[in-house]
């Protein structure tokens, strides 16, 4: 880990402006395109590189570990490649890269782009393309129409002489516009003899101005005359300098604060720190944003699961700022809607206020503050376990042991299910970045390749799976050999109900033998102990307690295969 740790940092100096000089002697030599192109991702900041390798994309890879220009972390496949780049995103803040070959691999990979589009995911998926005379070719299919289907971009890389400059463009939409782009590397293009030495153009970031004019000077009018102003928080606004700008705005006007589940964390320790609003909301927090007269929402798309079906903000003035104009399906319409900066806006807000001597509201007060401090108590008493059938335990006082046995600071992948809300609630995370979120689309079985891209994306904390039974056997058990071959940090707790939960509860909610929504019974133990993994089975608090004592031990990647009463789980 340290050597990759030592890596990262000399690729981030060839990004930096050294990159010709830093990488190989010989770069202003002629050399093949696909060794070039291996030399340009390292100059677009690239240390990580997720792929499964096919006769399209082979040699590019080959030429990226040969040189040494970074880590190649190789999947089982293709789809958790790309996932594993979405979850190396989601946790560094850095545009995620993986590669695949064409024609299956590609629609292998369907899924895992649409999660990126509907997250804003900055990806670029360097995918190999069969020769356009080839038309007998096995695997020959319309990439663009592929990628079209599942909202990423598709740049093409036209000609051996552009494919630098086109390389370069597929980088910039993904940054720019947040976005998976795939860039189409026909294999017959990448033997050609290009000259070396030709410069990448990294990406630069905008500096983006704080919102101005009317609009701002409406949104400090509404907080004026609020008496129950609320300041949230979401993903766009989970830096630093965000948080500290935000947080200077709620002492200003005596408002709380809370933040939408992917920013669960970033006011963590405030003394009134609502946490998450929305389906996750304690009832103090409940109470509070329900009696709240406006909203000012910073970097939110204000989701119907954030608003709870609009049922937070109906009646409400709600202002919403955001860093850009970017489109995203889960925008709603705010009362008013500013695009500027968003440390700048808060800060801007807070001067209007101070220039026209408004007051504080007179929201937070010494009561707010004791109840909050109650929730937090409730919190870290352990619910006790409720009855259920031999060989099972009761999930929530198991998520919450096991939530208390882990380091604290820790990344969390959840897996989709119905599970996942009680994981959200019980294993809470202490800051926004080490929240993976993986339910864009909608589809289960998505977490464990985001979990491998997690867990190789960093070494100074472990990472944490939960995903159930279903979702893990559809596309996890398999990645298992890839978290024992890097030899990551990781704990998988698998939810072994032996059913597919949300079709368990919509039979049994309508009276219905739920038969077709049961699987069999998966010894996961067994399948994870062949795979060179530490497993752990619970089944009652006795396997509990041992699991929890083998966390703090653990030397190599674990699986802790939690047995769960179907009947017993709630959406």
């Amino acid at each position: 880990m340290i050597f990759f740790h030592q890596m990262e940092a000399s690729i981030r100096q060839v990004s930096s402006g050294n990159f010709e000089r830093h990488i190989m002697k010989d770069t202003v030599q002629p050399m093949k395109l696909h060794q070039r192109l291996a030399q340009a991702i390292v100059g677009h900041g690239v240390t990580h590189l997720y792929g499964l390798v096919g006769d399209a994309n082979l040699f590019m890879v080959d030429s990226y570990v040969d040189a040494g220009l970074g880590r190649y972390v190789p999947c089982t496949h293709e789809a958790n490649a790309v996932l594993a780049a979405i979850g190396f995103a989601q946790t560094t803040g850095r545009t995620g890269v993986a590669t695949i070959t064409h024609g299956p691999a590609l629609t292998n990979v369907s899924t895992a782009l649409a999660e990126a589009a509907r997250g804003g995911i900055p990806l670029v998926l360097l995918c190999g393309d069969t020769p356009p005379g080839d038309l007998q070719h096995l695997q020959k299919i319309d990439q663009r129409e592929v990628v079209a289907a599942t909202g990423a971009v598709f740049v093409e890389m036209r000609r051996p002489e552009t494919a630098i400059q086109d390389l370069d463009r597929a980088f910039r939409i993904a940054a720019h516009r947040r976005c998976p782009v795939v860039f189409n590397m026909r294999v017959d293009l990448q033997w050609a003899t290009v000259p070396g030495g030709e410069k990448v153009t990294p990406v630069l970031d905008f500096a983006t101005a704080p919102a101005s004019g009317g609009a701002l000077e409406e949104a400090a009018g509404m907080l004026a005359s609020a008496r129950r102003p609320l300041i949230l928080a979401g993903r766009g606004a989970i830096g630093s300098e965000a948080r500290s700008a935000l947080l200077r705005l709620a002492a200003r006007i005596e408002a709380p604060v809370a933040t939408t589940l992917k920013a669960q964390g970033l006011f963590r320790g405030e003394p009134f720190d609502l946490g998450i609003c929305g389906g996750l909301s304690h009832p103090t927090a409940t109470e509070v944003i329900m009696q709240s007269d406006c909203i000012v929402a910073f970097g939110a798309s204000l989701s119907k699961h954030t608003t709870e079906e609009r049922a937070y903000t109906k009646g409400k003035r709600v202002v919403q700022v955001l860093p850009d104009v970017e489109e995203n399906p889960r925008l709603d319409d705010p009362t008013l809607r500013l695009i500027g900066d968003i440390a700048g806006t808060a800060d801007a807000i807070t001067e209007l206020l101070d220039m026209a001597e408004i007051p504080g509201s007179g929201a937070c007060d010494a009561d707010l503050a004791a109840r909050l401090q109650g929730e937090a108590k409730n919190f870290v008493q352990l619910p006790a376990p409720s009855v259920t059938t031999n060989g099972t335990v009761d999930m929530v006082p198991a998520l919450r042991r096991l939530h208390q046995a882990l380091p604290q600071d820790r990344v969390l992948v959840a897996d989709l299910g119905r599970f996942v809300t009680t994981v959200w609630r019980n294993m809470p995370v202490t800051r926004p970045q080490d929240l993976v979120y993986t339910s864009h689309f909608g589809a289960i079985g998505c977490a464990m390749g985001q979990a491998i891209g997690t867990a190789t994306a960093i070494d100074d904390r472990p990472t944490v799976l939960v995903a159930g039974d279903g979702g893990f056997a559809l596309s996890g058990l398999s990645e298992l050999i890839t978290a024992v071959q890097e030899n990551v940090d990781l704990v998988a707790i698998i939810c072994n109900d032996g059913s597919y939960g949300a079709e368990h509860v919509q039979f049994t909610n309508r009276k219905m033998k739920p038969g077709l929504s049961m699987i069999a019974r998966i010894d996961f133990v067994a399948a994870a102990t062949a795979l060179g993994l530490n497993a752990i089975r619970v089944e009652d608090m006795q396997s509990l307690d041992a699991a929890c004592a083998a966390i703090a031990t653990r030397d190599r990647p674990m699986l802790i295969d939690l047995r769960l009463d179907p009947e017993k789980i709630e959406m």
